[in-house]
């Protein structure tokens, strides 16, 4: 499936933030740049729109932009003997792999769309011009990768701290936590990539969730429902990580 930004006129280009359609200061990572260096930017930027399960880059392929998502969820993975393995799933504000447009290198996996999703696509070449000059871009450029090396580093223990069926838990349990207060927490994509991201085969995610419901938490559709806080707590395991800071340095992946 290819992306709508692919046809006209829907990926728009534009010169300045006035025709990006909101305050300047709200743009994800670029809210915060000296004027003049957003304005740059921005001039040699578009908006892409991306349907569900398109692809917007693949694994090996070099980087021409610098992707922010504005809006929906993609996710990042890579093929291996015919299956999909989930890396991370991206939100709104965050920036797509940004040491590969900063650096030049080659995209180590692929990105999906798993929601109706835009992006704003900013010229690579203009990024890494700008970071050799402007410090704040640069800075905004280490926090960014930071906070997503937080992440990784998160996922990481998890694998190495919990079993497959404490790391489903602890994950929905995130999930449950991220929206509240507010109404009730919903799984945002399909059963078969809650089990890509986890790291389980789809065929046992429905006894995995058996387990869960026997110790607190199960899914009814989508929506994530806690109904022993303690019992599931104790089921998964303490975390062997610090808070969520990574959202103070701008990264809202998981």
């Amino acid at each position: 499936m290819t992306s709508l930004a692919e046809k006209p006129p829907i990926a728009d280009r534009f010169a300045g933030a006035a025709r990006f359609g909101c305050d300047p200061d709200e743009l994800p990572f670029l809210g915060q740049l000296p004027k003049p260096v957003r304005d740059r930017l921005l001039a040699v930027s578009r908006i892409e729109r991306f349907a569900p399960r398109a692809q917007l880059f693949g694994g090996a392929q070099m980087p021409s932009d610098l992707h922010i998502v504005l809006s929906g969820m993609i996710d990042l993975s890579s093929s291996y003997r015919g299956g999909e393995c989930t890396v991370l799933m991206m939100a709104a504000g965050d920036v797509l792999i940004p040491a590969a447009a900063l650096y030049s290198e080659p995209y180590l996996v692929s990105a999906h769309a798993l929601t109706p999703s835009r992006l704003l696509a900013v010229d690579a070449k203009a990024v890494r011009h700008e970071a050799h000059k402007c410090p704040e871009l640069a800075l905004s450029l280490a926090r960014v990768l930071a906070g997503q090396w937080r992440v990784a580093l998160k996922i990481i223990l998890d694998l190495k701290c919990r079993s497959p069926s404490q790391r489903l838990g602890a994950f929905l349990v995130r999930l449950h936590d991220a929206s509240q207060p507010g109404p009730p927490a919903e799984l945002p994509f399909s059963k078969r990539q809650l089990a890509s991201r986890i790291g389980m085969q789809p065929e046992t995610l429905s006894r995995t969730l058996q387990t869960l419901a026997a110790n607190g938490l199960y899914l009814r559709g989508r929506e994530i429902i806690v109904t022993n806080r303690g019992a599931i707590e104790d089921f998964c395991g303490p975390d062997p990580y610090p808070p969520a800071t990574e959202y103070e340095l701008g990264v809202h992946a998981f």
